[in-house]
This record gives structure tokens, sequence and C-alpha cells, in this order.
């Protein structure tokens, strides 16, 4: 994936083993927290390249240990000099131009979905939890519901409207909570009984 902000052009790519390696070498600017190996066992890494005018200025490597992540639209947020980027349950933010790391942090246990734009804050969709966090990665609050921040049945997880969050879990389980992190409505899912025939009207 590439993007343009200001004169410059971030291209931010992944992958899950070595198939890359043919394309991409793994630049000196690494982050690895997993282990002394010289080779890093890891589950997903991602590179990010970045280039003014078309020259290449910066790169790095991020290698992640505990949980596999891509690149998608919603997994990073480019402003104010700064790319904030989803690997695993960790988030990186990196200076732009020089791609120096600024903070790193975990958030949720299992791993990040996603992070969306709040006034001057995030939210953070994890497997698990629902954060808020500042810029510089604090938390102001987390928010869990019945299931896992996933859902299999082409519901948005997460919306964030004009005043409110809306929420769909595992289960289609519906939530809406404010942008302090307090439920305003639960919207439990339910499940239509199956009417069953008695065995001689099906045979009658």
């Amino acid at each position: 994936m590439k993007i343009d902000y200001k004169n410059f052009e971030i291209e931010l790519l992944y992958d899950y083993n070595n198939n890359r390696d043919s394309v991409i070498k793994p630049k000196n600017n690494q982050i690895y927290f997993g282990g002394e190996e010289k080779v890093p066992v890891y589950r997903s890494r991602h590179f990010i390249i970045l280039k003014e005018f078309g020259i290449e200025i910066s790169n790095i490597t991020i290698y992640q240990t505990n949980s596999i992540s891509g690149i998608f639209e919603d997994t990073f947020i480019v402003e104010d000099d700064k790319i904030w980027v989803i690997s695993g349950n960790t988030i990186y933010c990196l200076e732009i131009p020089s791609l120096k790391l600024i903070w790193h942090k975990e958030f949720d246990l299992a791993t990040n979905f996603s992070i969306h734009k709040l006034k001057n804050d995030f939210i953070i969709r994890g497997e698990l939890l629902i954060f808020r966090i500042s810029i510089e990665g604090e938390i102001i609050w987390s928010f869990g519901g019945r299931d896992i921040w996933f859902n299999p049945e082409g519901y948005n997880e997460l919306t964030i409207e004009d005043n409110a969050i809306r929420l769909f879990d595992f289960d289609s389980n519906e939530y809406v909570i404010d942008f302090d992190g307090n439920q305003i409505e639960d919207i439990p899912r339910i499940y239509a009984q199956e009417i069953k025939k008695k065995w001689w009207r099906i045979f009658g």
C-alpha cells in the first residue's frame, strides 16, 4: 500500500513468512523484541519505506512474534509528521521522515485489528477490548463485550458516529458507548426459536 504525505511517498508492506525476501530484503533499521536470534523468528513483519521525490531516504522492518497482522487502510494513521501503525498487539509510533521509533506499546492481549481517529485521540479495536488512547499511547479507557470484536456476519465491528461509538461483537450483539467509554445501549442478539413439527404432523 502506498500513500502520499507532503513531499513523501510512504509504502507499507507485510508478509507472514519469508516470501518477500526475493523482492524486499530486511533493512538495517529493524524493530524486534522477541529475543536475541540473528534471524528473528516471527509470525508476521511489516516493511515501511519512505521516499522523497522518488528517492528512498528511510526504511524500517518491524518483526512481530506474538500474533499475525497485515497492512490495511485502517491499520495505520499518518499525520503531524508521524505514523502510527499496528503490528500484532502492539502499536508503533514512528517519526517522519526518519522513521525513528518514538514509542511502542502493547494494548490488546491478543491482537489489534484497527486504529481510528477520534478528536485528538485514537480508538483501537482489539480482539478482546476497545481502547481510547492518547497520541502518546496512554490508555484513557477500555471497553469489553460478551465476545471478541470480530464479526463474521458482515456487521461493521466499530463505527464512530456523531456522539457515540457503535459496536458489534462476534455473536452480533450490539453495543453503543459514548466517547468516554460509558455504555449507552446494550442490544443482545435474539435467536428465533426453531419451530419443530410433531412427528405426526410431518408424516400426516
